[in-house]
């Protein structure tokens, strides 16, 4: 805060906490039940960028990069994914365990140290084959198909980046699993998301067919994933995949290994982490491309400039620069996570918020990436605002689609790496037209889903 007495005033008028009468928040908790993204997006277009509401649970919601920054960066430690009591992470450790995406703590910090080698700017070019021969593989599947055929493309794109995770992180396709793994990771996100959305009274412990159906969920996807690490203990991985050094990885400071439970848990987080976000970005742009051919005819024109007839290069991923521009236009858009739950170890106040010990903080990219105050005609879909030319001016925390700070996450450099050669390879080969009539809506789980399959004709150049 200030040390000025005008500004700290100021800025007390500027973000004052709104208080919702309990008619608006029914009202909100019906749209949230339906559909949080939007109804976030709505709450702060009429109420402000703090809101404390109190259905589900009482929470403050934060929208300003101002407020982002103290959360996620400058007193990240008191805004942890789970304070003393619990919290929202809760609702997905039957799905990741204790793996990297919901730990806290010691652990998160241990693990972190161990993963992070893996996924520098420097290392992640190592998986550049892996992700040519894979998306070539996708495009061999299209080119076997009938031209102008319907596909659902986010299921296409959901396969293509687990067939990368598989090969880069674990030494296999998973072709044989990745339908499975899918499936078991849509049930348990969606009935995780409905509990979290259930104001406490739709426990995990409830006896309930979703409950039961996302419990066999689980033993089944911790089944396919012991099978991986079963077979990464008997010699089946390779030189560059994950999997083989964190079964020989020891903690720096305490010479420690992973035991195999963590190792499960970490290849649960790994698969989540690693393919259900780029699919995602992947499939949402192309429903964007299809609405903007102006977009897709200058993306179209750079890819074929740059590769020619060739595969990507790893010289040829930065020449790549509108591609990246599409896709970092695609995540402000929809950015994969579409909300990021905290919660306040201690009181704090700042800009006249006053946050209370034990109190559920919400930071919500999807609203953040829709700011007027930091985003000029901010549903638009615009590449140029990341034109290298202006992608400084970009308040940091209005655009973050891989988090910020200390919990940013690990694996942006792999997802953009993935995101632009797979993309380019794609976009050169062949044209998606939009087969439907209605625009599609967002679903929110965990992360920003459809809300029905991605249908889109395939067509070759």
């Amino acid at each position: 805060m200030s040390d000025d007495p005008d500004a700290t005033s100021e800025s007390e008028r500027r973000f004052a906490t709104r208080e919702l009468s309990y008619a608006e928040e029914l009202h909100y908790f019906r749209l949230a039940l339906r559909n949080y993204a939007e109804a976030a997006l709505l709450l702060h277009r009429r109420h402000g960028d703090v809101v404390r509401k109190r259905l589900p649970r009482r929470a403050l919601w934060f929208v300003h990069p101002r407020h982002l920054r103290r959360i996620l960066r400058t007193n990240v430690r008191n805004y942890p994914k789970a304070g003393p009591s619990g919290g929202l992470y809760d609702y997905l450790r039957p799905i990741l365990g204790n793996g990297l995406f919901v730990s806290d703590g010691e652990l998160w910090t241990r693990q972190r140290r161990i993963l992070a080698p893996e996924f520098r700017t420097a290392t992640v070019g190592r998986f550049l084959p892996v992700i040519v021969e894979r998306t070539q593989e996708m495009l061999d599947e299209w080119a076997r198909s009938v031209d102008g055929e319907a596909r659902d493309i986010s299921d296409d794109m959901m396969r293509l980046t687990m067939w990368v995770v598989g090969g880069s992180m674990f030494k296999s396709d998973l072709r044989q699993e990745a339908e499975a793994i899918g499936h078991a990771l849509e049930l348990q996100l969606r009935q995780s998301t409905r509990q979290i959305l259930s104001a406490g009274l739709l426990r995990p412990w409830m006896p309930t067919p979703g409950n039961l159906e996302a419990r066999r969920a689980a033993r089944e996807l911790d089944a396919l994933v012991r099978g991986i690490v079963t077979r990464g203990r008997a010699g089946d991985v390779g030189e560059v995949d994950v999997l083989s050094r964190l079964l020989v990885a020891r903690d720096g400071e305490t010479g420690e290994a992973m035991s195999d439970q963590q190792l499960v848990d970490e290849v649960k987080s790994l698969i989540l982490a690693g393919h259900e976000t780029t699919s995602l970005t992947l499939a949402w742009t192309f429903y964007l491309l299809a609405h903007h051919p102006e977009v897709e005819a200058r993306l179209v024109e750079e890819v074929t400039r740059v590769l020619g007839d060739r595969p990507p290069r790893p010289e040829d991923v930065p020449e790549l620069i509108y591609t990246r521009m599409v896709l970092f236009e695609v995540m402000r858009l929809y950015p994969p996570v579409p909300a990021v739950p905290r919660i306040a170890i201690d009181d704090d106040e700042f800009d006249g918020v006053r946050v209370r010990a034990g109190e559920n903080t919400n930071v919500v990219p999807f609203v953040t990436h829709r700011h007027p105050e930091f985003w000029t005609h901010p549903d638009v879909f615009d590449p140029q605002r990341f034109h290298p030319s202006r992608i400084d001016a970009i308040e940091p925390y209005a655009y973050l689609p891989f988090l910020r700070g200390r919990r940013a996450c690990l694996g942006e450099h792999f997802a953009m790496l993935e995101g632009v050669v797979s993309l380019a390879m794609l976009v050169r080969r062949f044209h998606l037209e939009w087969a439907e009539a209605r625009a599609m809506q967002t679903r929110p789980i965990s992360t920003l889903r459809f809300e029905r399959p991605l249908r889109m004709r395939v067509r070759a150049r």
